[in-house]
């Protein structure tokens, strides 16, 4: 009795241990400077990778209870300019952007930072979701980018302070109705050198509804194309080349950021000094995590029908 009693707890450990795997927002690098873990990002709750489960949940909007925006300081950044958002899933910076197992989009939202996130005022400036030319979703592309997703501030957006939120949606378990986990962060930034457009906004918890298409989404069938929830990405009317971050302009790119974004001009702060292991391989770096994403599916998968058996 004794064997089937601990079978069963190292069966329900493997499961909890495959099922564990989250991010967050860590840091963001303006002008090729890798800013400290949360400067400018709104406070981590304890559990700080953590992920919201409901669409409905008012932590949707930056995956905090603190909304206060004097908790948080304020980064610049110039209209049209490049800001690469951190994603990890541990505090520092040698851990993947998140496992990859959890299959899924990534998108942008910005709001004007005097509404605090309150009512329909957030615009979407980046998705990506699923390429079937090439099999893979964002987060695979932010895993081989170490992290990194490249986002371009819209070069016509009024000057001022705005909250930026970056957002990943893991769809290992969306097959059911809640299934879906969404992992928000918001930035604090100041835009200026832009222009007079103020583009209209939805709200957030409201733009997404349970049994949308993007967030009720079985990663299990034999699917072609994926619909990415939300409203589209706003287009500024006119679209000059990003800059970037040695202040240079650079021709569009849509994609996600690469290992040299994080540039060798980190701030220096204690924070910063995993930076060892970005001048590793990134081919064998994203290899191990895929290999690692198969494992954890494998095991998890073993366990369940494993615990089926022993119920």
């Amino acid at each position: 009795m004794a064997r089937v009693y601990f079978s069963k707890f190292l069966l329900l450990f493997m499961c909890a241990s495959a099922a564990y795997a989250h991010t967050h927002i860590r840091n963001v690098i303006i002008d090729g400077e890798v800013l400290d873990r949360g400067k400018c990002i709104r406070p981590y709750e304890k559990n700080f990778n953590f992920p919201v489960s409901s669409v409905k949940s008012p932590e949707l909007v930056c995956r905090t209870t603190n909304m206060s925006a004097n908790a948080t300081d304020i980064c610049d950044i110039q209209a049209g300019a490049t800001i690469i958002l951190e994603f990890h899933e541990e505090a520092g910076r040698d851990s993947v952007g998140i496992d990859p197992s959890h299959e899924g989009p990534c998108l942008v939202y910005m709001a004007p930072l005097s509404s605090n996130g309150a009512g329909n005022v957030w615009f979407k400036i980046f998705e990506q979701g699923y390429d079937a030319k090439t099999d893979k979703w964002c987060i695979d592309t932010l895993d081989d980018a170490s992290g990194k997703l490249r986002v371009t501030i819209p070069a016509d957006i009024e000057d001022g302070d705005y909250l930026l939120r970056g957002e990943i949606i893991a769809l290992h378990a969306a097959s059911d109705i809640g299934g879906a986990e969404i992992f928000p962060n918001c930035v604090q930034i100041r835009v200026s050198g832009g222009g007079s457009a103020k583009p209209s906004g939805v709200a957030i918890p409201g733009v997404y509804k349970e049994d949308d298409p993007g967030i009720l989404f079985d990663l299990e069938s034999d699917y072609t194309t994926y619909q990415i929830p939300g409203p589209k990405v706003y287009e500024p009317e006119s679209t000059p080349h990003p800059i970037s971050e040695d202040g240079n302009t650079t021709v569009a790119d849509d994609d996600i950021g690469t290992e040299d974004d994080d540039g060798n001009n980190d701030n220096g702060s204690d924070d910063n000094n995993d930076d060892d292991d970005t001048s590793t391989d990134t081919d064998s770096g994203a290899n191990i995590n895929v290999i690692g994403g198969v494992f954890r599916r494998l095991i998890g998968s073993l366990a369940t029908a494993a615990l089926a058996f022993l119920y």
